[in-house]
C-alpha cells in the first residue's frame, strides 16, 4: 500500500471527478483507494469489480461505512463480461490489472461499454521495460509497450486514446531506491 500511495494520487488527479460521478474500478484489490475517490469530488458514487472473492470482501470490509451510505459497492466478476448497462458509468480505471489480461480485446470493450459517451478511462501496468524473471506470460504477465496498448484501445472502439510509458522512483522490499516503467493509458468513449 505504500509504495502505491503516488501511483494512487496521481489516478485520482488523472479521473478528473466531477460532482455526482459514477466511477468503476476494474480489479480494486483490497480497496484502500476507495477513500480518496469518492471525496475528490461531491456525490461521487464508487463501483468495484475483482474476480477474487476474498478482494471482494476485504474492500467491503475496509470500506464498510461507504458501502452502508451506499457511496460504494463491491461486485464479484470479471472484466471480460461486466453486469453493468451501456454507459452506466462516467469514468472506468484500473491500475496494475491490465497486464494479466492475455488477450485484452474483450475487457477493453466491455469498458468501452460501459462508459457513457464522452466518459474517460484510465488505466495503469507495468511497462516492458520494468520486467523481471517473474513477469512472464507463464507467470500471468503480459506486458505490452505503450503504442501496443493504444491499438488495442483504438480496436475496442474508444474513440480518442494517449497511451504514454512513465518512469517512477519506488522502494524496493531491500530499501533501496529503484526505478518502476509503467504504461498510463487515458482513453475516451
Amino acid at each position: 500500500n505504500g509504495n502505491n500511495q503516488a501511483a494512487n494520487a496521481r489516478m485520482v488527479a488523472l479521473l478528473e471527478l466531477e460532482p455526482g460521478a459514477r466511477v468503476l474500478e476494474v480489479g480494486p484489490g483490497n480497496g484502500r483507494i476507495v477513500p480518496h475517490i469518492v471525496v475528490a469530488a461531491p456525490e461521487v458514487h464508487y463501483t468495484g469489480i475483482d474476480i477474487s472473492s476474498t478482494m471482494v470482501e476485504e474492500a467491503a470490509r475496509f470500506n464498510a461505512d461507504l458501502v452502508a451510505s451506499g457511496r460504494a459497492a463491491f461486485h464479484l466478476g470479471t472484466a471480460e463480461q461486466m453486469s453493468f448497462a451501456d454507459g452506466s458509468f462516467d469514468r472506468v480505471f484500473s491500475l496494475g490489472v491490465i497486464h494479466f489480461w492475455a488477450n485484452p480485446a474483450r475487457p477493453l470493450s466491455e469498458i468501452s461499454r460501459v462508459l457513457r459517451p464522452g466518459g474517460k478511462a484510465v488505466l495503469g501496468c507495468l511497462a516492458p521495460r520494468s520486467a523481471n524473471e517473474s513477469n512472464r506470460p507463464e507467470y500471468g504477465f503480459f506486458l505490452r509497450e505503450a503504442s501496443e496498448w493504444d491499438a488495442l484501445c483504438r480496436t475496442a472502439g474508444f474513440a480518442k486514446v494517449k497511451a504514454e510509458e512513465l518512469e517512477s522512483k519506488m522502494i524496493a522490499p531491500d530499501g533501496t531506491p529503484i526505478s518502476r516503467y509503467t504504461v498510463q493509458l487515458m482513453a475516451w468513449a
